[in-house]
């Protein structure tokens, strides 16, 4: 079994200050995942359980069936629109400077999943990356391609398919060509992160990561937010049908994908949230203008 204690990784969230955060960027990017205990306070965690829990009762048929056909694991559909504390769980405010510092200014939600993880073996390839065979995209410039958190509502056994990662594995390429998984799967250098209810862990998708055998008796029940950047393709599970309840929030609107007039796909930033205004739409008009414009005016005349 995966040895190796997490505990470099234990900044409590209602301690954060800019150094914590500083900090927790250098173990971000240094170790590829970060273990954020207390991420959700003990009532918004019970908000969660209790939303998640209606969700599940709302889908028990469907979930039943695909167990019944062998699903290791179920995903409760439109998750975004069960319950509105899960639009919540997308910008929490002790999260989302951690977010803009790891994915960047042009953060946007790029796909969501309630999931149900049955007793039994994992249902993921062993220490594997998500995005190692994405193509057109040179992982050691575009470290944080993608990031994903999983949200915890409930307390999980070592043994309860917990996440285990090879710290630092999305800066050494060799490893993802040839991933010696059977020595890594008894390798001390493997962190297992155990958490607690109300618990959070972020992750790099390009470091070595998998979802251990569920060896307990009890259902793993988890929330997974992953955020890439605006100009990116989202999954339809990455937003809400009611976008319209946005109007009056440029964050959500960006973070949810929405369209804005007259702002490109590159040009959406959160520390541009006035990019309804004239101001913006006009400078990103002439950032484009002058782009195409000036080299011609720098190509010599025809002979």
């Amino acid at each position: 079994m995966p040895a190796g204690a997490n505990v470099f990784m234990t900044i409590a969230m209602d301690k954060y200050s800019a150094d914590d955060l500083l900090d927790l960027k250098l173990q971000f990017d240094t170790q590829g995942f970060v273990h954020l205990p207390g991420l959700l306070s003990p009532g918004m965690t019970q908000r969660v359980r209790d939303a998640f829990e209606e969700a599940h009762v709302r889908h028990a048929g469907q979930v039943e069936r695909q167990r019944r056909d062998g699903a290791s694991f179920v995903d409760l559909p439109g998750i975004l629109n069960a319950d509105p504390v899960f639009i919540d769980l997308v910008d929490l405010p002790q999260l989302l400077p951690l977010l803009r510092l790891t994915i960047g200014e042009d953060l946007a939600l790029n796909e969501t999943s309630a999931r149900l993880f049955f007793p039994g073996p994992t249902f993921t390839s062993p220490f594997h990356s998500d995005v190692a065979r994405v193509l057109g995209v040179d992982h050691a410039h575009t470290s944080n391609l993608l990031v994903k958190l999983h949200i915890f509502f409930e307390d999980l056994a070592p043994e309860q398919g917990c996440l285990a990662f090879i710290p630092g594995s999305h800066r050494f390429p060799p490893l993802h060509v040839n991933p010696h998984r059977p020595t890594l799967a008894r390798s001390s250098a493997v962190t297992r992160v155990v958490p607690r209810a109300g618990d959070g862990v972020l992750f790099n998708t390009h470091v070595l990561h998998m979802a251990e055998d569920n060896r307990t008796e009890h259902v793993r029940k988890s929330l997974i937010y992953t955020y890439a950047h605006f100009w990116m393709k989202a999954h339809a599970s990455a937003a809400p049908s009611d976008l319209a309840q946005f109007a009056d929030s440029p964050s959500r609107q960006q973070l949810f994908g929405v369209d804005l007039p007259g702002v490109s796909h590159f040009s959406r930033r959160l520390d541009r949230l006035d990019s309804a205004s004239v101001k913006t739409r006009l400078q990103d008009l002439g950032e484009r203008i002058a782009h195409r414009v000036l080299p011609l005016k720098r190509m010599p005349p025809r002979a």
